[in-house]
């Protein structure tokens, strides 16, 4: 039976050549450990540089496209391509992927600028904004109860109150469109609840819209 803990270490006795050799031999223990630590923790560290260095490349390049951008420069579109798909996962890829992905919106062709939000990979900061900016191309195609699924997923991925209550009343404007008044009337009731939410007011307003019944004559 192969020996584990103290039965696996070398038995260290009064024999000064014995101990000698127990002594060298831990040390090498010693030494190899150190030297696996010092692999592992030196790899980590050059994988977040490297990770910074690629993250900051990212928003030069980002910041070039965006000053194509501003000058309404025809390259502008695939210059936003290009730093998305050679950066994506990083906060410059991602920005420059919901740009491009609006500008084909512009071009009103809905589902190829989702196809733009489909192929990029957005860190968690960005993700509520990517199911926001996906959930508009359906409302551009007046899929609206598409749209309402996808605030609602926006919702789910936002990270600050004030933000999550603006994508549920986006939510809740998306399923009214689509018809679906009951569900419209839940999301604002609860909006409504929140007195402290900057959109308390409009979904009390909303609340009345949606349950009023039409008086008979």
């Amino acid at each position: 039976m192969t020996k584990t803990g103290d039965a696996a270490r070398p038995l260290i006795t009064g024999d000064s050549e014995s101990l000698l050799d127990t002594v060298q031999l831990y040390k090498k223990q010693i030494t190899a450990t150190a030297i696996v630590v010092a692999v592992v923790v030196g790899g980590a560290f050059i994988w977040r540089a490297n990770d910074a260095r690629r993250e900051t490349q990212a928003e030069r390049a980002f910041f070039d496209a965006m000053n194509l951008v501003a000058q309404r420069d025809t390259g502008a579109p695939t210059a936003l391509a290009k730093v998305s798909q050679r950066y994506n996962g990083t906060s410059g890829g991602i920005q420059a992927a919901l740009l491009y992905a609006q500008a084909k919106y512009d071009e009103g062709k809905f589902a190829d600028g989702r196809k733009v939000l489909d192929d990029a990979s957005a860190p968690r900061a960005f993700q509520a904004g990517v199911e926001a900016l996906r959930a508009a191309g359906y409302e551009g195609e007046q899929k609206f109860d598409l749209a309402g699924e996808h605030y609602l997923k926006a919702v789910e991925k936002a990270e600050l109150s004030g933000e999550k209550d603006y994508l549920k009343g986006e939510a809740a404007r998306a399923l009214a469109a689509a018809g679906k008044r009951a569900e419209a009337a839940k999301l604002w009731t609860e909006l409504a609840a929140k007195p402290d939410s900057p959109m308390a007011s409009e979904a009390r307003i909303r609340v009345g819209e949606l349950t009023a019944t039409t008086a008979k004559p």
